[in-house]
């Protein structure tokens, strides 16, 4: 009997998409309900049965991230530091009201990432984005990948309500919308950055990762490339604040550029 499948929309039958490999257990891929045959969407839920364009081609790219990427690997040293976390002037309420609290803290999980530990309304817009961002790393650092997903939307748009945007803030979207699979829009704010400082470290990297999840290897090792012969005299920068803020993650991200051009 020939299906359709539910990853790719492909024509399939047995038991795994001959094109993309997924499993043919006509069960909704969101919450799991079980569909019936020929159905488009989840009667539970609502998601479409067959994955739309958009949604094939995001999807299978947060576990990409998840097992092989750098900006993954590197998850724990892209925590914002604890400098950015000082008490400051609270935000207007109608800046933050839209980031809930997402509840107590993971045992153990350190409470500078943890937008559980202090109420968001009491934080500047930035620190409310910096707190999010540091859960979806732990997160991920950690393999929760439900977790990521659960945080992720709530870090991208706290960012949008902290704006406007300077270079370390979008890097730090860039590594979320890497996370999430929307290597467009992390493109797109490696290319903001580089339009300022065209020898940037974070925009290089992350423009580079982007194209490598295209699988643009040409661009890819362009900019890894460029990358490297940046990296002396942009880490001997000290106005570019970020260095400092994400100084354990530049080594490895050299040593990603360096394995990535060989």
């Amino acid at each position: 009997m020939t299906e359709t499948c539910p990853s790719c929309g492909a024509a399939a039958s047995g038991r795994f998409c001959n094109v993309c490999g997924a499993a043919l257990n006509a069960a909704c891929r969101e919450c799991g309900n079980p569909l019936p045959a020929g159905a488009r969407f989840c009667n539970e839920c609502g998601t479409p049965a067959v994955a739309t364009a958009a949604t094939a081609r995001r999807a299978p790219l947060l576990p990409w991230v998840l097992t092989g990427a750098a900006v993954v690997a590197l998850a724990a040293t892209l925590l914002v530091q604890n400098n950015r976390e000082a008490p400051a002037a609270p935000a207007p309420a109608q800046a933050v009201a839209a980031a809930p609290s997402p509840g107590p803290a993971p045992s153990g999980a350190p409470a500078a990432g943890n937008p559980g530990a202090v109420d968001l309304a009491s934080m500047t817009p930035r620190q409310a984005a910096d707190r999010l961002f540091n859960r979806v790393m732990q997160n991920v650092s950690s393999g929760d990948t439900a977790g990521a997903k659960q945080f992720l939307p709530m870090a991208v748009a706290a960012y949008d309500r902290a704006r406007p945007l300077d270079s370390d803030m979008r890097y730090h979207l860039a590594v979320l919308h890497l996370v999430g699979g929307d290597l467009d829009a992390a493109r797109a704010q490696s290319d903001t950055i580089l339009s300022a400082n065209p020898k940037h470290l974070f925009g290089l990297f992350t423009g580079a990762q982007a194209a490598q999840g295209r699988g643009d290897r040409a661009a890819s090792v362009s900019l890894y490339r460029r990358f490297l012969a940046a990296y002396d005299a942009e880490l001997a920068r000290k106005d570019v604040i970020e260095y400092a803020d994400h100084s354990q993650a530049l080594p490895a991200m050299k040593a990603e550029a360096e394995r990535a051009t060989q």
